[in-house]
């Protein structure tokens, strides 16, 4: 989320150099276009080299490198200029500094920025153009993607799932002498569990289950809005938010089980928390093992009521800008990285495929180191469920509903209808302000 204040006022200035980028390109388009057509002018002809600025952000950072060099492999002609979101190197600073990127990878958490900046175009008609099936995406991906434009356009493009599971130790219930818990399983259930190995042994306090709240918020399994998006008011203070928390903040009220630190360090390095959820770190377990965790996972548990689990997508995605002169390399890079061979590539490393093939899902984690006969299938039973429409204020109102409702909520400093009262105030100040802007 971008900051208030003085830091609005300079991103307002970018998106205004930014139309005037977009401006300069429309008035120069022929140029642009003719420089694509002649990458293809003359089917005997090696394709003119084409260099392609790409700004990474987030986790996909990681992915640099070898989206680097398997782009290389594939395109020899394109080359991808690099840069890593950073101090110094933010997409405020890149275009502060004159610069457009070809190509975006970015969180979906800061999907508002890019949109404030004017760095969203409509990709439909490079999908028909480029003859992308997007029935190769992963039911409820393509209904998810077109939620976030109030006409129906495809803004981005998924590239990888961020799939819940619960992730659970089992030396800590072989301790307890606790059966481990179950794919399938409702909230309530789960509840039931974490009391039984929430217990202090031997000088420590080992807690049933831990959560990362933003990251639960995101996914938001009762699929409830934020945001009117008719009124541009908060619509939080409702019986099934009150729900939603009643039910998320009731594993915290365990006596032993109080959240404390932060939930990764403790199930990763501390080893004291028995289960927890969240941003899947998959990739991080195989060192966590070799200091003595034991871990397997089951699915991310429903609300008592649904027939499976479903989350809102959260996924990291692919975007065009449209000033960039490079539309059709850009958009044929993004293809590939949703091709078969790469979907399968990161598969084998951690990365949760975007692509609906079995074939594909079964490759998945391969390549870190015990992961051999772990139930991975939990993985896949977060399915995607039917979007909530979507507002330029969501961003804002998740972190605060986190921040002034959730937070509060399990911490014992207030009761869920204060919570949720001082939660919508503050969401329809914060709209307010923007809208005043």
């Amino acid at each position: 989320m971008f900051q208030m204040g003085r830091k609005f006022l300079s991103l307002m200035m970018i998106a205004s150099l930014v139309v005037i980028m977009i401006t300069a390109c429309g008035n120069s388009g022929n140029t642009g276009k003719s420089a694509e057509k002649s990458n293809v002018a003359d089917a005997g002809a090696p394709p003119a080299p084409v260099t392609l600025t790409f700004f990474t952000h987030g986790n996909s950072i990681v992915l640099a490198e070898t989206i680097e060099s398997l782009v290389q492999k594939k395109f020899p002609h394109v080359t991808l200029k690099t840069i890593k979101d950073g101090k110094g190197s933010t997409i405020f600073d890149v275009l502060g500094g004159g610069q457009t990127p070809d190509l975006i990878s970015y969180s979906l958490g800061s999907l508002q920025d890019l949109r404030t900046l004017r760095l969203l175009g409509d990709m439909t008609p490079l999908i028909q153009k480029h003859q992308f099936d997007l029935d190769r995406l992963v039911p409820g991906a393509v209904d998810a993607v077109k939620a976030f434009s109030d006409k129906g356009e495809f803004l981005m493009m998924p590239f990888e799932l961020n799939n819940n599971a619960i992730y659970y130790n089992k030396n800590i219930f072989d301790k307890f002498a606790v059966p481990y818990p179950k794919d399938g399983m409702t909230w309530e259930e789960l509840l039931d569990i974490a009391k039984k190995v929430t217990r202090s042994d031997g000088g420590v306090q080992y807690r049933g289950f831990q959560y990362n709240a933003l990251n639960v918020v995101y996914k938001d399994q009762l699929a409830l809005g934020f945001v009117d998006p008719k009124t541009n008011k908060a619509a939080i203070n409702t019986d099934s938010w009150k729900r939603w928390l009643d039910v998320m903040t009731s594993f915290y009220k365990i006596v032993g089980n109080e959240q404390a630190g932060d939930e990764k360090i403790n199930f990763l390095k501390n080893q004291n928390v028995a289960m927890r959820t969240g941003p899947n770190y998959i990739t991080e377990l195989p060192a966590a093992m070799e200091a003595g965790l034991n871990v397997d996972f089951v699915s991310l548990p429903r609300f008592e009521g649904m027939s499976a689990s479903s989350s809102q997508m959260n996924a990291p995605f692919y975007v065009i800008p449209p000033s960039s002169p490079n539309k059709d390399t850009a958009f044929q890079v993004i293809a590939y990285l949703l091709s078969d061979e790469v979907q399968t590539i990161m598969a084998r490393q951690g990365r949760i495929p975007i692509i609906n093939k079995e074939s594909i899902k079964k490759e998945y984690a391969k390549d870190l180191k015990g992961m051999e006969g772990k139930n991975l299938s939990a993985f896949f039973q977060d399915a995607i469920a039917k979007p909530v429409p979507s507002t330029a204020f969501d961003g804002q109102a998740k972190s605060i509903f986190t921040n002034a409702a959730l937070v509060p909520v399990y911490q014992g400093k207030k009761d869920i209808n204060t919570a949720l009262r001082d939660a919508e105030e503050q969401i329809n100040k914060a709209i307010e302000t923007e809208m005043k802007k």
